[in-house]
């Protein structure tokens, strides 16, 4: 599998690498047409993505996810914890839901180090 760290052009990310063929246990189409695509992102207690990449920009609005949530790179590098969700849910208060607004994201893996499920819908908007 490709990294697609390097390449900054979303459109020219690896197909095969898309999250909901590549991570078709975590990402659910609940809804898809020319302009959106709605994901149910499911992640069990100390379980880990496959590597995979989100292509468009999105919303991500979690009703459940409690830290350590870990991010890694393809190759098993861990990311800073400066990156979109890892940084929201760090200055969370756990009260409500949690909504993230999220840049395209290149191929990497996410890591749930918590005891609880991390549960939330995902709206990307295809540009």
């Amino acid at each position: 599998m490709a990294s697609n760290r390097g390449n900054i052009d979303p459109s020219t990310w690896d197909p095969a690498l898309d999250a909901v063929i590549a991570a078709p246990d975590h990402h659910k189409v609940l809804f898809e047409n020319d302009r959106l695509r709605v994901l149910e992102v499911t992640l069990q207690p100390n379980d880990e993505e496959p590597v995979h990449h989100h292509r468009w920009p999105s919303v991500f609005v979690f009703d459940a996810i409690k830290p350590p949530i870990y991010d890694f790179a393809p190759d098993g590098t861990q990311l800073p914890p400066n990156r979109d969700v890892i940084q929201a849910v760090q200055s969370w208060d756990g009260k409500g839901c949690l909504v993230v607004h999220m840049a395209p994201q290149p191929a990497g893996r996410v890591l749930n180090g918590s005891d609880q499920t991390l549960h939330g819908i995902r709206i990307e908007m295809k540009v």
